[in-house]
């Protein structure tokens, strides 16, 4: 049986269109190959107990990281500070949110993955007494070397995504018996939500690497979601990794864009209530009060550039988002930080960070405007011109004729992806929606008694739906 928090979040993200024909973007990887690579392991111990304001508690083997996690209280002001001998501490750190781990919403506050220097002792404070508080204590457990399979060189080397294999990801943490926790779905991608680790400053190379091997087991196992929460992550460098996995397998694949064939993103967990049809890029490091490096800084800008051209969003808009899972619908950023978007109560990405990103976006605008071919996609496609339905019992099976021409404006096409399906109110119009297909054939098992009334609309890889199609009725 899956784990509380996976229960929830397969709730959230509730499976969508799987495939379509498109083919443009980032750094697309033509072939992959079969190497031999090193695989860093991880050994993790919780030590569990109250706290009343201050505490040193002892680590049963030298962590490299730590993470703090606690029942209630999400206001706490909580603090750690290491020893290697439990009479010499260092700085305090204050323990920022994890903000992939507050999705879950069960009344557990979880702290980021902090690095703890190798410590044997940890010294925790809290502005108010906690019932029950976590200490996870990691550290890397030894090197498998594995035959993997690694992307082949790629096709456009800007920006330059490094794969899993990378910061040697274990991917065995993301399998129970022989299935996956989390199985990868795919969805058009609609926004592109910017975010911060919180943690650490200023970690690159094999520190930050490490930091990643660390949450991504903070995140995979004992948070129970089956995977890292961001699709892309980026140290203080600018050089960027890729995340949550596409994988269906126990392997590493070949695809650096995080997405299907069909130019869908993998759906990650990293926006609550808006992480179908959304990327998250989480910059390592704590930035409420500190400037990204210039280095993240412009590969983030180079890497917003491509992805929002690849999929046809303008940088500097606020365009209507709609949950592919559920029909749901908010009006926020193409380019959102993680505070901005809708009913996510979070600091992410910082105050500063998040002044740097409204700038950023406008400059973005510009280079979008100036570039040659790089406007997005505004035009929908077609509505299917004909729809028809078959009634057996109480399904109803509705048909459509294919819709394979999407005529994008400025920078081009962007391709049909798929079909949503809605049921319309004979009286007043409304429209109630029903689901999303890559195909042209949909049944309807939750069809009301009486006269049920549908139409069908296109939509295409920059999420442009089209006008409605012809209605067709069903009597059930």
């Amino acid at each position: 049986m899956a784990p509380t928090g996976v229960v929830r979040l397969r709730r959230l993200l509730a499976a969508g269109p799987i495939a379509a024909l498109i083919g443009v973007g980032l750094a697309v990887v033509p072939v992959t190959t079969v190497q031999a690579l090193e695989v860093h392991k991880t050994k993790a111990h919780e030590v569990v107990g109250p706290l009343d304001r201050s505490q040193v508690r002892q680590m049963q083997f030298p962590a490299s990281h730590v993470a703090l996690y606690w029942t209630g209280h999400p206001d706490a002001k909580v603090t750690v500070a290491f020893s290697t001998n439990n009479v010499q501490f260092g700085q305090a750190f204050p323990v920022e949110h994890d903000e992939v781990g507050m999705q879950l919403n069960n009344n557990q506050t979880y702290g980021a993955v902090i690095p703890a220097g190798n410590a044997t002792f940890a010294r925790i404070t809290s502005d108010q007494p906690l019932g029950r508080i976590t200490l996870l204590a990691m550290a890397d457990d030894g090197i498998s070397v594995e035959k993997t399979p690694v992307p082949g060189k790629q096709a456009n080397a800007d920006p330059v995504v490094n794969p899993r294999s990378a910061w040697g990801a274990d991917e065995s943490l993301r399998v129970k018996g022989t299935n996956l926790t989390w199985p990868p779905v795919f969805q058009t991608v609609q926004k592109i939500a910017v975010h911060h680790t919180a943690g650490a400053n200023g970690e690159t190379g094999l520190a930050a690497q490490a930091t990643i091997r660390k949450i991504y087991y903070y995140h995979t196992v004992t948070l129970g979601y089956g995977d890292i929460g961001y699709q892309f992550l980026m140290d203080a460098a600018g050089v960027i990794y890729r995340g949550r996995s596409t994988s269906a397998v126990k392997l590493d694949d070949g695809n650096l864009t995080g997405e299907n064939t069909a130019r869908q993103s993998v759906t990650a967990g990293h926006a609550s209530g808006h992480n179908s049809g959304v990327v998250g890029v989480a910059v390592m490091g704590n930035y409420v009060s500190t400037p990204v490096p210039s280095s993240a800084d412009a590969a983030l800008k180079d890497f917003l550039f491509t992805k929002t051209n690849a999929h046809g969003l303008h940088p500097a808009e606020i365009n209507l988002y709609t949950n592919p899972t559920n029909g749901v619908q908010d009006l926020f950023e193409n380019v959102p930080g993680h505070l901005e978007v809708p009913n996510n109560s979070t600091e992410c990405p910082g105050g500063v960070f998040q002044t740097r990103l409204r700038d950023m976006r406008s400059e973005l605008a510009a280079q979008m405007k100036s570039t040659p071919g790089a406007a997005p996609d505004k035009a929908a496609p077609n509505p299917p011109t004909t729809l028809t339905t078959k009634t057996a019992r109480r399904a109803v099976t509705l048909t459509w004729t294919e819709v394979t021409v999407d005529s994008g404006s400025g920078g081009g096409t962007s391709g049909v992806v798929g079909y949503d399906v809605y049921r319309k109110s004979a009286t007043t119009g409304a429209l109630t929606y029903v689901a999303s297909t890559t195909g042209v054939t949909y049944t309807d098992n939750a069809a009301a008694r009486g006269l049920n009334t549908y139409v069908v609309k296109t939509f295409d890889g920059a999420a442009n739906r089209s006008l409605e199609s012809p209605v067709a009725t069903a009597q059930v």
